[in-house]
């Protein structure tokens, strides 16, 4: 009970904080100053009230500040990296654009067919990383590892929440690479870094040209090769995580 308490009033002031943001993007809407950089801080102060949610709830789950981050295997989960970097930028965004264009009584914010697909690709390969997971839980342990107490299945897994490290993002997660660079989960991390800064700054750009022309906002189209990106480096990770793995034989002693 303390603790639906303790994510109530987290709840309550994340609302409270992002009202005010409202009301601040309001303000600004009635009062112009013709600053480039208004809507691109209320935007950022969107933004910083929902990472701090973030941290917030994630302490209060796993007793760290990436708890958000961290999985039921104890580990940092890459899917919950990419799933949790796409929607601060993405919510954040549309919030405040939203609000900007309420406040001079037009539509919510247009988004085009690709920003769709993008939503899309990175939710899905989300469901179906977890998919996997799951299903090679469901396998037997090797042979080699069967009192390991390590693995559930063929999956690695951590015994608590302390043990969860940045380098879980780019090792193997099964018994028999574990100890080995994935390089489908670095590929799928460095992209997701990559992409998720083209489009800050293309938020960015985009902020800044509303607060000095005091129109509309729009969520700034991405290309067929930004989706393509994406799709290839998600698919390429599935493809990866799907395939059966075999440990390497000890060898035998002489």
């Amino acid at each position: 009970m303390q603790r639906l308490r303790s994510y109530g009033g987290v709840t309550l002031l994340a609302l409270i904080l992002l009202a005010a943001d409202a009301w601040w993007i309001v303000s600004e809407a009635r009062v112009p100053t013709g600053s480039a950089r208004i809507l691109v801080w209320q935007w950022l102060a969107a933004l910083t009230i929902l990472l701090l949610v973030c941290v917030v709830v994630g302490n209060q789950a796993k007793q760290r500040l990436i708890g958000i981050l961290i999985d039921d295997r104890e580990r940092i989960s890459l899917a919950r990296v990419q799933w949790v970097a796409w929607f601060l930028v993405l919510f954040s965004s549309y919030f405040v654009g939203a609000v900007w264009n309420a406040a001079y009584g037009a539509d919510l914010p247009a988004m085009e067919a690709n920003l769709f697909a993008l939503i899309g690709i990175t939710s899905g390969s989300a469901v179906i990383s977890n998919l996997v997971v799951d299903a090679k839980k469901r396998e037997p342990k090797p042979a080699s590892a069967t009192d390991d107490s390590t693995l559930v299945g063929r999956i690695d897994v951590n015994q608590s929440s302390k043990e969860a490290a940045w380098e879980d993002l780019y090792l193997g997660e099964e018994h028999a690479n574990r100890a080995a660079i994935d390089v489908s989960r670095l590929q799928k991390l460095v992209m997701t870094i990559l992409l998720v800064v083209v489009y800050f700054e293309m938020l960015r750009s985009a902020f800044a040209q509303s607060s000095l022309t005091y129109e509309s906002f729009s969520m700034p189209a991405v290309g067929t090769n930004f989706v393509t990106l994406l799709g290839a480096s998600h698919a390429a990770y599935l493809a990866y995580k799907a395939t059966p793995k075999t440990a390497k034989a000890a060898p035998n002693p002489a």
